[in-house]
Formats: structure tokens, sequence, C-alpha cells
């Protein structure tokens, strides 16, 4: 029977096989070309099941090369091409990658998915920085860091700011330029304005878990482009 691996990355080491997925059979990896030479079967009669690592396949592709479904054999199919496969669902299996958990996340993290349109925050991202106050300092001043640098650009070369925070003119500074173009100049005063609240909120009381996770919500809606 054959496999369809569903993953939207190419997995095309054993390390990584083994990491997303649970398989307990021995898999000999191959080269789709491989596959559809002519001396196939000798070269696989050791292993249970053959395993195309290169590249991504779809129905089309096999049934046009008259690959014969009920063989032994994984490919890895995109998600929004499986329905394809619907003609011949009796000989197939289909596997969901498994997707390890971060074991740790960091402040850039969460600030490349509040500037993102394309990324939605999860609860596990947004859990992370605020289940203690000393994370979301860390996270604020790194946000704060981000907007300063893209508010300065409003007037100022990058190299002269550069110089002034006393760090390299590098990605930093075209990423911050990308974000002056896109998002609106009220947003970003408005920005500034929740970071002061919320620390004067931090110094004045005790830290508030709900109060950090409605920040970091707030944030996106301003800072997304």
């Amino acid at each position: 029977m054959t496999k369809l691996l569903i993953t939207e990355k190419l997995i095309t080491t054993k390390k990584e096989l083994t990491n997303l997925s649970n398989f307990s059979l021995n898999i000999e990896f191959i080269k789709y070309e491989e596959l559809t030479s002519d001396n196939t079967q000798s070269l696989f009669t050791k292993a249970d099941v053959s395993y195309v690592y290169d590249k991504f396949l779809t129905y089309s592709e096999l049934s046009s090369s008259n690959y014969d479904f009920s063989s032994d054999v994984i490919f890895q199919v995109k998600k929004s091409n499986l329905n394809k496969f619907s003609v011949v669902s009796s000989d197939i299996e289909v596997i969901e990658a498994n997707k390890p958990e971060k074991e740790s996340y960091f402040p850039w993290d969460l600030s490349n998915v509040i500037f993102s349109k394309k990324d939605t925050l999860s609860s596990q991202l947004i859990s992370e920085f605020c289940k203690n106050e000393n994370l979301f300092r860390q996270f604020l001043a790194y946000l704060n860091k981000e907007l300063l640098r893209v508010n300065l650009l409003i007037e100022n070369e990058s190299n002269t700011i550069s110089k002034l925070l006393d760090e390299n003119n590098d990605y930093k500074y075209e990423l911050a330029l990308r974000r002056l173009k896109a998002i609106d100049s009220r947003n970003i005063e408005k920005s500034f304005e929740q970071i002061n609240k919320i620390e004067k909120l931090m110094n004045n009381s005790e830290f508030n878990q709900e109060n950090a996770k409605r920040f970091i919500v707030g944030m996106k809606k301003l800072l997304e482009f």
C-alpha cells in the first residue's frame, strides 16, 4: 500500500523523518528517478518500504507514469494536493507529519508574528511571554527597540541611527525600513503609548497576565502588515 506523508516542507534525512513520524518500518531513502528506473525492484529488496525524499509528488504525475498504488512506497505530498488522490483512496494511507513542540521561544519570535499579517498569534506563544514579569519585560524591551529603529528612520539615515544605538547597520535596518513604509505613523505613536502605559501599570501594581495578553493582541492590531 502506498503511503502519503503530508508535509509542507520536504523531509530529506532519516533524522527528520524519525522526528516527524512514528515509522517502525525498515525504510530505504530513494530519489524519484530511481523509483521510475528499470532496476527499481533490485534496489529495494531489503527494505520494507521505499521513501522518496527528493521531491513532492502529485496524483497526476504518478498516474501518468503508470505507478502501481499497491506498491510499498512513501511519497511526500502537500496538503493542497491530497484531494486529487481520492480516486485511489482504497490503495493509500495518509500520514500527517507530527510537528514537534518548540522547546523555547525568543522575543523576536513573538515580534515577528506581531508585525506579520500572514501569521496568527498562538495561545502557546502568547502564554510563553506572559507567564512571568521578567519574560514579558524582555519582550517589551525588544519590541521597543524594534519600534525605535522604525521611528528614528523617519528623519534619519540608518548609518546615523546604528551609531547612536551602538549596533551594526545590517538586516535590522532593512526590516525597519520595510516596516516604516508599511505601517501608519499614527500606529507607531500609539504603540509607544501602549508600551508606556503597560510599563507604568506594572511599576505601580503587580504583574497581571491578562493585561499582558491583551497588550500583545492590541499591538498586533496596530502593527501587522
